[in-house]
């Protein structure tokens, strides 16, 4: 039932891109050449693991992050970024509609509190992630402003201390 429902977990998260790149993440067995890829079947791989086994917080926690971190960077909305851990929910119940009705109802409400909790964990990741990215952004800005004005003090205190006259240097221009 496990491989069963990670099958279909996957190939609705891989539904989520473009149809080419889809294919191509299904396809390619390469790490080096798909590592989204690899990532995506890993770390659903040990999702799944956590989901029908002891569901250890910080294993799905590491797993989680490893896909949140990739659909971050990538061109999907927030709830798109995180919404590969609902695609869940559909996963077991296309599961379900094959296996014994006693053990399916039993199996399918704790497998839905689990995906629930995911969704959860997934959306702290995603904003963490994204507060990442963004003090990224802004140490890279204060960088390009940083950088320019102490070469402009490096070269006048060279200048200074060879006693040369500097000429009247506009703001970010060394001489």
């Amino acid at each position: 039932m496990r491989d069963r429902f990670l099958d279909e977990w996957l190939a609705c998260t891989l539904r989520t891109y473009p149809e080419q790149a889809g294919r191509f993440l299904h396809e390619e067995p390469d790490p080096f050449r798909n590592p989204v890829g690899h990532t995506l079947g890993a770390a659903l791989g040990a999702l799944a693991d956590e989901l029908f086994g002891g569901f250890d917080r910080a294993r799905v926690t590491a797993s989680l992050d490893a896909v949140v971190r990739l659909r971050a960077v990538q061109d999907f909305s927030p709830a798109e970024a995180v919404g590969f851990v609902t695609l869940a929910h559909g996963a077991a119940g296309r599961v379900a509609e094959t296996g014994p009705p006693g053990l399916v109802a039993e199996w399918r409400d704790v497998l839905d509190a689990r995906i629930d909790e995911l969704v959860l964990i997934a959306a702290d990741l995603f904003e963490r992630c994204r507060d990442e990215i963004r003090a990224i952004g802004e140490r890279a800005v204060r960088r390009r402003v940083f950088l320019p004005e102490r070469a402009r003090q490096r070269a006048m205190a060279r200048a200074a201390a060879r006693g040369d006259t500097l000429p009247s240097v506009s703001r970010g221009e060394i001489p």
